[in-house]
């Protein structure tokens, strides 16, 4: 599993968890039934067919408990979506450029930078597109990923609520150097990022070394 950063992250993650335990109940259970119907009509047990008359609450039982499962996984997902689609009032506003095979951040002043710097416990909302080709905007320890298409704008909204740097990577296949198209999102203190993002001084790098994540794949 990969590393967390963010409330959304779990919640995808207990997601994930829930809907592959209700598949391997219901895998045991099912194979369950069909071996418990072989061997108990096996054709030495009953060796004429006899027809059986149709059950009326257990169809509407199988009928209704798998509704009721999906609509709850439906509800699960969709309460985490909402949540990357509508931004508040307070969201700082970055533009996200895709491009054979790098991404550019531009910020609200104009302010342009390889790296994606955002200060900490503001929400931000990316405006995301594409010079090219499609690209996939990923940030993994935060769960979210969204479509960069020429031509097209799309948002997403993000909650960087921990200090440290995190990988960004294209999840889209978009050509001979897909694999190299990443970079870093640094999480800074929002006075450092204001300082950063208003005057002229350097590149800054994440508070407090001990507190870094990053979202690289576990071996």
């Amino acid at each position: 599993m990969l590393p967390d950063a963010h409330n959304h992250a779990r919640a995808v993650d207990d997601i994930m968890r829930f809907i592959v335990g209700v598949d391997i109940v219901l895998f045991i259970l099912v194979v369950g039934v069909m071996l418990f119907f072989v061997f108990k009509y096996h054709k030495k047990r009953h060796p004429k067919a006899v027809n059986i008359h149709s059950n009326v609450a257990l169809e509407v039982l199988w009928t209704v408990i798998p509704v009721v499962l999906v609509l709850y996984m439906f509800y699960l997902g969709w309460e985490g979506f909402v949540q990357t689609l509508f931004a508040p009032k307070s969201a700082i506003p970055v533009k996200v450029i895709g491009r054979q095979w790098s991404w550019r951040f531009q910020y609200e002043n104009g302010k342009q930078s390889d790296t994606l710097y955002l200060p900490q416990g503001r929400p931000v909302r990316f405006l995301i597109t594409s010079l090219d080709v499609i690209h996939g905007f990923y940030i993994p320890a935060f769960r979210e990923k969204q479509d960069a298409l020429p031509g097209r704008v799309r948002e997403m909204v993000l909650y960087p609520e921990e200090l440290g740097t995190y990988e960004v990577t294209c999840s889209m296949y978009c050509g001979l150097n897909h694999a190299l198209m990443a970079t870093k999102m640094i999480v800074i203190p929002e006075s450092q990022f204001m300082r950063w993002i208003n005057t002229g001084v350097s590149a800054p790098v994440a508070a407090n070394a001990d507190v870094t994540k990053s979202a690289r794949l576990k071996d």
